[in-house]
């Protein structure tokens, strides 16, 4: 279930099926689809196997277990993820565009692969993951993005807080669930959504220059087009 980011989970050659997709990747779509929808604990490895169209002798040289599947599908999805928020927060310089940025990010990437953001947002808070050096080294990447930038912005002045880490943790989780009530011909589009947001975080740091509020319609950038650009490049080989 390996992708080509840095720390990516570990990968297997595939023999391939009719379809001429990898053993591999049929299991990871198999088992990213099940636990999105299922959930983790109401999926059993054989299902995985029986629903990727691969028989039992064959899944378990593939596959060890359903822990394991989780556990490569979580650090790819975090590894596209942090690849996304660092290469958003590189296009532009202040940090109320940098905190945009992030914003968007959140809201793009589970509107654009709802199955992967229905995972992350299921199984990072349903278990410790402190265990995983690797998948705690992706958390740390992407707190320390938003630790970054909303730091910076309370030193120059721009933002106006009292906690970084309370100030952090409201805004990341402000942009959960997003699965659960987008929907793409809904009233609101991705534009609008994203940009709200955006409005949204800017308000809860209190964000100001030149004595007025900011809102997004006054920065510079970053452009939701632009975000959305960004995101697809950071998963642009992905197989799901």
């Amino acid at each position: 279930m390996s992708g080509n980011t840095g720390e990516s989970a570990r990968g297997r050659r595939g023999r391939r099926s009719a379809d001429d997709a990898p053993v591999n990747v049929r299991l990871s779509r198999a088992a990213l689809e099940l636990f999105s929808q299922k959930g983790f604990h109401a999926t059993g490895i054989r299902e995985i196997g029986a629903h990727a169209g691969v028989s039992t002798s064959m899944l378990y040289h593939y596959l060890s277990s359903k822990d394991e599947a989780l556990t490569d599908l979580v650090l790819e999805g975090l590894s596209r993820h942090g690849q996304a928020l660092e290469d958003a927060c590189g296009i532009v310089d202040r940090p109320e565009e940098k905190l945009a940025a992030l914003i968007g990010v959140h809201i793009i990437i589970p509107v654009k692969h709802p199955q992967m953001g229905q995972l992350l947002q299921q199984e990072l808070h349903a278990r410790d993951w402190s265990d995983h050096p690797a998948i705690s080294r992706q958390r740390a990447r992407t707190n320390r993005l938003w630790t970054d930038v909303l730091t910076r912005g309370r030193s120059e002045g721009v933002f106006t807080f009292e906690s970084v880490s309370l100030a952090r943790i409201a805004l990341m989780r402000s942009t959960t669930l997003v699965t659960q009530w987008y929907q793409a011909d809904g009233a609101l589009g991705l534009d609008t959504v994203a940009a709200q947001f955006a409005d949204l975080a800017l308000g809860t740091v209190r964000a100001h220059r030149d004595g007025r509020p900011l809102r997004f319609g006054d920065l510079d950038g970053p452009s939701v087009a632009r975000l959305v650009e960004v995101v697809e490049n950071a998963h642009r080989d992905v197989w799901w």
